[in-house]
């Protein structure tokens, strides 16, 4: 996970921009930059002419830019008006070539997520980059992470995403205060996982890697809160059309179950 430059939703409905405050923290440890984008869209947009509803909140978003500016942190911002604000988002992202975005998120019901589309879940079904959705609850220190393997299986998808999750918790178990867990949840006997070759994988002490019998979703927010991480790492089997509908991969279904934050890789 390259984290050069950070892409952050800014939420126009609140004052507190969660993920904007998480972005400054990460770019202030890394030296990355910041790109803030908003999108009015038909729920947000100010009765006045488009114009005048642009620069309006071009003000706001280059207010809260500014603060983070303050700190020695390079902010970029956009501000763009488009109904379809999901899809914006990821089109801003890839022309932006980020490393990563960065969006609040707020609980949902299972209804609520399976009838209607979300941002949240648009954003880990279709974004080209890794995902970190920002929880209110979430705390920053101590740094704390829980991330998921599956070593069980032999398919090319799995190996890559494991690959991509060691690659990123190796990097971040460099940054001071850090602590790092690894889980490999299976569904039964035959596919539980070696545990030496779990340890030697993940590189690091026994009693931080954990071996759990369930289904993958129900182990991770188990041991997310055993262990009261602060972030859980998870790799994105991006789908969408009709498997997006019908089933919902590991990341969507841990999310609203989850009081840290989530990073997708993907």
């Amino acid at each position: 996970m390259e984290i050069d430059r950070l892409f952050v939703v800014f939420d126009p409905t609140t004052e507190q921009q969660l993920a904007l405050e998480r972005a400054a923290v990460i770019a202030a440890n890394e030296g990355s930059k910041i790109h803030l984008f908003a999108c009015i869209h038909d729920d947000t947009a100010p009765k006045d002419d488009r114009e005048a509803g642009l620069a309006e909140q071009e003000a706001i978003v280059d207010q809260a830019a500014e603060a983070v500016r303050a700190k020695g942190i390079d902010v970029t911002t956009e501000v763009v008006w488009e109904k379809d604000w999901y899809n914006a988002v990821i089109s801003a992202a890839k022309q932006a070539d980020v490393g990563a975005v960065l969006k609040s998120s707020v609980p949902h019901s299972k209804s609520q997520r399976r009838l209607k589309r979300t941002s949240d879940w648009t954003l880990i079904r279709e974004c080209h980059c890794p995902v970190l959705l920002v929880k209110s609850s979430a705390t920053l220190e101590p740094r704390k992470v829980l991330a998921a393997l599956d070593i069980s299986g032999d398919k090319e998808a799995y190996g890559e995403l494991n690959s991509n999750i060691l690659q990123f918790s190796k990097r971040y178990v460099g940054t001071d205060g850090a602590e790092i867990h690894f889980l490999n949840g299976h569904k039964d006997l035959i596919s539980r996982p070696d545990r030496g070759t779990l340890i030697r994988v993940c590189g690091v002490d026994a009693d931080h890697v954990h071996i759990k019998m369930g289904e993958p979703d129900e182990v991770i927010v188990e041991t997310a809160e055993e262990l009261a991480v602060n972030l859980v790492v998870i790799g994105n089997s991006a789908r969408s059309g009709l498997a997006a509908l019908m089933d919902s991969n590991t990341a969507e279904r841990v999310l609203d179950k989850l009081e840290c934050d989530l990073l997708a890789l993907t």
